[in-house]
């Protein structure tokens, strides 16, 4: 497909938006290359979503879910009902830069060998999003290619980079993941676009701007409160991935590294367990962690806790580019 026949679908999930929905709608809108579609799917929000949207309703495709069915699920509706041969899926509160549709959507029609093209972004809240002044994304933009496979190591080690907001994809990369006609699968709750992106990560090459091109809005306790129960997703999200059609090509040392990350998230959860005074939770975790995949690293780990002593604790420095750009 040529430049001047792509046709680009944004999907907004909503929920629990209506403060920031007009905010986000209005980043599409504002598209120095407006998309061809905006489809803003309510995930059976409490709030009024289409109060909040006001007069912008004219100007998107709007989907009630009629009952609560989470961010992956309100996607799959968004994607099922898109037509557009570039998605991009974007939360209801996050932002675009203006011209992040034109460059992504450029960059995809230069690299044809390229189906995915992701984009730097800022982290602020709300308070701090004035101090962002300069929003323009320069022409052209600093572009690295990464081929199949290539990132998945700083991926496993920090999945908010590239973050699924800030992306454009084409269709036919996204159908080749399906399963059972979804890109996301319901299976899995707190970390469904972890999956989504590692398979997209792992059988396509990805154009990545390294120019900030929008504003991921952090919010207080934003994450979820329940960390044993995202890192324990995240495990069941691997074992779930290993199990989809598209994953039949990965090589050998991918897997490798996918399988010690499904076991590394079982581990973090004992140590959270650990460190929050559930400490024989933390180790009736492992003990079934070790009898199903005996390692030396889950036995130390036991041993350490169920004898109180102290482990080596992950350490984040300024340094650490996490959320930020991929090095």
């Amino acid at each position: 497909m040529t430049k001047d026949k792509e046709t680009i679908s944004v999907i907004i999930p909503a929920y629990k938006s209506a403060n920031t929905i007009c905010e986000t709608v209005d980043s599409v809108l504002n598209q120095t290359r407006v998309p061809d579609e905006i489809i803003v799917v309510d995930d059976c929000s409490p709030d009024d979503t289409v109060a909040a949207l006001g007069p912008r309703m004219d100007r998107v495709i709007y989907i009630r879910h009629e009952r609560n069915q989470g961010v992956g699920s309100a996607r799959n509706t968004g994607f099922t009902a898109s037509t557009g041969s570039l998605v991009s899926f974007l939360d209801g509160d996050d932002i675009f830069f203006p011209e992040f549709m034109e460059r992504a959507s450029g960059i995809l029609a230069e690299k044809q060998d390229a189906a995915l093209c992701f984009a730097n972004f800022h982290r602020a809240f709300e308070e701090q999003f004035a101090e962002i002044a300069d929003r323009s994304i320069p022409a052209p933009p600093t572009v690295r290619i990464y081929q199949p496979e290539e990132i998945l190591k700083p991926y496993l080690y920090d999945s908010s980079t590239p973050l699924i907001n800030f992306g454009l994809v084409r269709r036919s990369a996204i159908e080749h993941i399906l399963k059972d006609g979804l890109a996301f699968d319901p299976r899995v709750k707190l970390t469904a676009d972890f999956n989504y992106m590692l398979e997209l990560l792992l059988n396509f090459s990805m154009a990545y701007i390294e120019d900030r091109c929008g504003i991921w809005r952090l919010r207080a306790n934003s994450m979820s409160g329940d960390r044993v129960a995202l890192w324990q997703s995240r495990a069941e999200s691997i074992q779930f991935l290993r199990e989809a059609p598209a994953m039949a090509s990965v090589s050998e040392k991918s897997w490798k590294m996918l399988i010690e990350a499904e076991h590394s998230a079982i581990r973090y959860c004992a140590k959270i367990l650990s460190t929050s005074g559930e400490r024989g939770a933390a180790i009736k975790m492992l003990i079934q962690e070790f009898f199903s995949h005996p390692s030396l690293k889950t036995a130390g780990l036991l041993g350490a806790i169920g004898l109180g002593l102290s482990y080596r604790q992950e350490k984040k420095s300024d340094r650490d580019w996490r959320g930020s750009t991929i090095k």
